[in-house]
């Protein structure tokens, strides 16, 4: 099995020449001239989420996907892979030893969120599907997702405005994509019913881009693994 690893740029249509964008493939062919020279492909994107964890490989058919280190609240972008079943793995930075592997189907066109979650010496791997269809005209699109081991659900909101954007996301939960106006300071934060304990300043959202908000960290911590909010681009 043969298996290239390169990086894929971002965009909602990844119908693309096999040799001219960079792309994660695996196939069960003996070369590349098997192949029709455009294929539909998916693109993956890998985010570390475990706290306290160290540096990490990620694996992908047996090829790491991480080209430079891999550590806690790093976000590796988009690569893009053939669809159909991968086996997608998580071993400590340079090891052959899998920490977790997990069987991943992938349909082609769509876009996916791979997190390393929970702790030592048990993490695991979440699969979220990124909904890359640009916004409405003038608007953002942001989503939130749960990722702190010890807390209970949560809620996104905004400074200044009485209803949460977001409401009771249990740990691993991935809320949909809602529009938002853009910003130069939003002032995000996590709610417990109504008490704020965390939060997000200064935060810049741009209109025709997508957001990922996540909860980080640990809620009994108060070193750099402490409970907190986060934001990733995907597009």
């Amino acid at each position: 099995m043969k298996t290239t690893l390169k990086n894929f740029s971002k965009t909602t249509k990844i119908i693309c020449a096999l040799f001219a964008i960079t792309l994660f493939l695996s196939a069960c062919k003996k070369d590349w001239g098997d192949y029709s020279d455009s294929v539909t492909v998916a693109g993956i994107g890998f985010v570390h989420a475990s706290p306290g964890t160290g540096a990490l490989d990620f694996i992908v058919d047996n090829q790491k996907a991480n080209s430079k280190d891999f550590t806690y609240t790093k976000d590796l972008g988009y690569f893009g892979a053939y669809p159909g079943t991968r086996l997608f793995g998580v071993t400590k930075k340079d090891s052959t030893k899998y920490l977790t592997t997990s069987s991943v189907a992938l349909q082609s066109g769509i876009f996916y969120s791979a997190f390393v979650v929970d702790l030592l010496p048990a993490p695991k791997i979440l699969i979220v599907q990124d909904d890359l269809t640009a916004p409405a005209t003038g608007k953002a699109k942001i989503r939130f997702i749960n990722l702190s081991p010890d807390a209970p659900a949560l809620d996104l909101a905004i400074d200044g405005t009485a209803t949460a954007l977001v409401t009771a996301k249990a740990y691993k939960e991935a809320s949909t994509f809602v529009s938002i106006d853009p910003s130069a300071g939003y002032t995000f934060q996590i709610k417990e019913g109504n008490s704020v304990t965390a939060t997000l300043p200064s935060t810049k959202i741009e209109a025709g881009k997508i957001y990922t908000l996540w909860a980080k960290g640990l809620k009994s911590a108060t070193d750099s693994t402490k409970f907190g909010l986060a934001i990733l681009t995907n597009k």
